[in-house]
């Protein structure tokens, strides 16, 4: 014995029977009636919503003996025939497999030749899309030109697809995606006309797995009442078709609510165990959480939400116990999550690990308790509560200065000319010292500054003055230290190329001094200078340009009263750290980076982290220019 499987058995016989679809069965409905019926029609929608249904009907409504109608009698030949497919006056073409032009133009030729025993020939051509150029071509002028018998019905899922030349010829009809509450409605009908029991969870599950789509609700109830027979429960309705029960994606939805990290993780385990789809579950947990923003957000969310009863009044009571932002804040997450399961070469290791991060996500503070601690360090600041040891470190409490340092009698030397030096770290602060050491330091430091004056310039007088008479003899300057990351210039040489540069660009050269700034000075001497640049460096075709060598040459004569050879060299490579640019660059960043450092270290800020300390390690300072 054949079956019929229940999609074909209950398809729609009547407009009434057309659910979901209204709007399209009232408008056909009018038009019969009127008898203002268009030559052509063109059905669009999503699979499974009723448009070759709604093609049948109209065909039977035409053609019924007992009509035109727009309620067929369904018991008439020609509506029997059409209804089994079989009438010789309502032809329906697959347009997947009848494309080409041959196929349209072997149609026309019947078409002018009228129908055997009904009122209209109606041609049906299903998927229109697939027609190609041609055979939409040889379509438009019996589209727009039929004969009076002539009826075409065009269904489609694609009619982006569809010529403008051909749509622009049919009245054009929508047909929505069928809302979950009238599936299920429809789901109840049919399982009450079959004798079969089944629970709330069974056929929400099916309308919701529909997704809007009647024949595959239809299709999917055919799948779980082979499996269950006369009772249809939910839990084994799920398994049957692969998919995650209710239990459990509430079960997950409310532990990640809770901020509970092992339950999901165990729910996800059974979940994989099962080899259930990842990429769905993360679909309908996103769904559940959807459904508790709306039940949290709205007083009668009855047409809002598709919940079995029991389902719905555990979803209020879980979304009455969560503040509404905090919903919203999980719903973002878990739909940015769920792209990313979607992408993942590993997706059940991505979802575990996205719904841990949400569980153990921080704590939302309402802006009520922000401002009321806000309010609290303001009133500790302006009652002086606010750390007043923190700021006998700064100059000025009111403002970010920097820390005042006071120097040890070891700290003090003799002057050195660091302006083309190579910046070196900060020395930590040095403890307080005693007036009487303040006096001895100062003593040494008047020496030793002598001392270097007397080596720089044999040939100077010696300074005339009173100098103390305990004066202490003066000790040569220490040494300059070489870096541990490599050999670097002397200081003499760095410092007199840089006395060079300077000398360029008081005299009006900016660009140039740019230019040799870029340069390595290899040998800064009387009668000759050496400077290395990158093979192919712009920089270096520049430094030989007789403009750029003019200038330095200048420089050279008021510097060192002579004009020595200059030698430009290309190398493969330099130290960056080598050339008065990168020194440059490299003492911003340590001065930035200080003057950042000692903004974190000021007492508005450290009392700032005192109210919020979950900021800690999270404060950015940003400097002017930045």
């Amino acid at each position: 014995m054949s079956y019929t499987v229940l999609a074909r058995k209950y398809r729609p016989q009547t407009f009434e029977e057309l659910v979901g679809q209204e709007h399209v069965a009232k408008t056909l409905g009018n038009a019969i009636a009127s008898g203002r019926v268009a030559h052509a029609f063109l059905f669009t929608g999503v699979r499974g919503v009723g448009k070759t249904s709604a093609a049948r009907l109209l065909a039977k409504s035409l053609n019924c003996e007992n009509g035109p109608s727009t309620s067929p009698c369904n018991a008439c030949d020609i509506c029997k025939d059409v209804t089994a497919g079989r009438d010789v006056d309502v032809l329906e073409i697959d347009g997947a497999s009848n494309n080409g032009v041959d196929d349209v133009r072997r149609l026309q030729e019947t078409l002018p030749y009228r129908p055997q025993r009904a009122r209209y020939k109606v041609v049906i051509v299903d998927e229109v899309h697939m027609l190609s150029t041609a055979a939409f071509n040889a379509f438009l002028k019996t589209l727009e030109e039929p004969p009076a018998h002539v009826k075409f019905i065009f269904a489609t899922t694609e009619v982006h697809k569809v010529p403008i030349t051909i749509r622009s010829r049919c009245q054009r009809y929508d047909f929505r995606l069928i809302p979950q509450a009238v599936i299920a409605g429809r789901v109840r009908e049919i399982l009450g006309r079959e004798g079969i029991e089944a629970d709330d969870d069974t056929v929400a599950l099916v309308a919701r797995e529909a997704g809007g789509s009647m024949r595959d609700a239809l299709t999917l109830l055919d799948q779980v009442v082979a499996l269950g027979g006369e009772k249809l429960v939910g839990v084994e309705v799920a398994q049957s078709l692969g998919i995650a029960g209710r239990a459990e994606v509430r079960a997950v939805v409310e532990s990640l609510v809770r901020g509970e990290p092992r339950p999901i993780l165990e729910r996800l385990q059974a979940v994989a165990q099962r080899g259930l789809d990842t990429n769905h579950f993360a679909k309908q947990l996103v769904g559940f959480l959807r459904d508790l923003v709306v039940l949290r957000v709205t007083d009668d969310p009855k047409s809002l939400v598709d919940l079995v009863q029991e389902e719905e009044a555990f979803a209020v009571q879980l979304a009455k116990s969560v503040d509404v932002l905090e919903l919203q804040r999980l719903f973002s997450g878990l739909a940015r999550l769920q792209d990313e399961v979607a992408r993942s070469s590993s997706p059940h290791l991505a979802l575990e690990m996205g719904l841990v991060r949400l569980a153990t996500r921080p704590a939302l503070h309402s802006v009520a308790e922000l401002l009321a601690r806000l309010e609290a360090l303001e009133g500790r600041l302006r009652g002086g509560g606010g750390g007043g040891s923190r700021d006998d470190r700064f100059t000025s409490p009111g403002s970010l200065a920097a820390p005042t340092r006071e120097t040890s009698p070891g700290s003090l030397s003799a002057p050195r000319d660091t302006s083309f030096a190579p910046p070196e770290p900060e020395p930590p602060a040095a403890p307080r010292t005693s007036p009487s050491n303040i006096t001895a330091a100062a003593k040494a430091a008047l020496a030793l500054s002598r001392g270097v004056r007397e080596r720089r310039s044999p040939s100077a007088p010696p300074s005339s003055g009173d100098e103390p008479s305990e004066e202490p003899h003066a000790a040569p300057p220490p040494p300059v230290a070489e870096p541990s990351n490599g050999p670097r210039l002397r200081k003499s040489t760095l410092q007199a190329w840089g006395e060079l540069v300077e000398a360029v660009r008081a005299h009006g050269h900016e660009s140039i001094a740019a230019v040799f700034e870029q340069a390595e000075a290899q040998a800064v001497r009387e009668d000759k200078i050496v400077l290395l640049y990158p093979d192919g460096s712009f920089f270096g075709r520049q430094a030989n340009e007789p403009l750029a060598r003019a200038a330095l040459e200048d420089a050279a004569r008021r510097i060192l009263g002579t004009t020595p050879i200059l030698e430009i060299r290309e190398v493969p490579a330099i130290d960056p750290e080598k050339t008065l640019a990168g020194i440059g660059e490299q003492r911003k960043r340590l001065d930035a980076e200080r003057r950042k450092r000692e903004a974190l270290e000021h007492p508005r800020i450290l009392d700032a982290l005192d109210v919020f300390p979950e900021a800690k390690g999270h404060v950015e300072v940003a400097l002017e220019g930045e």
